[in-house]
């Protein structure tokens, strides 16, 4: 009995570690699939909609790219676009075309 309350315990601690580190690093996320199902990708945003890119993994997710610029005032949304399975396009489209941005970022 007292094996299965420790194991309870456990289980519980790594959960609710799992569930508050998922939520501290952002306000909004995205979950992308690539086309062939193979690689699934989170886009997470901060709360200045800085995105910042991680490879879904089975526990943890992988962080493979983030945003360096300071931030927008407003909340905007950066369009993704797969290339390849291993390889994908990340954009943000100013309403004047003025701020356009475009990055490649791989995949690992």
């Amino acid at each position: 009995m007292k094996k299965m309350i420790v194991v309870f315990i456990i289980v519980f601690c790594i959960l609710s570690f799992m569930a508050v580190n998922n939520n501290k690093t952002g306000v909004e996320r995205e979950i992308i699939a690539s086309p062939k199902g193979d690689t699934t990708i989170v886009v997470k945003y901060d709360f200045f909609s800085r995105p910042s890119i991680y490879k879904k993994g089975i526990i943890f997710n992988k962080e493979i790219w983030r945003y360096k610029g300071s931030g927008f005032m407003e909340t905007v949304h950066f369009g993704v676009e797969w290339l390849s399975e291993k390889q994908i396009k990340v954009t943000y489209d100013d309403k004047n075309d003025e701020y356009d941005e475009e990055f490649i970022v791989n995949i690992p």
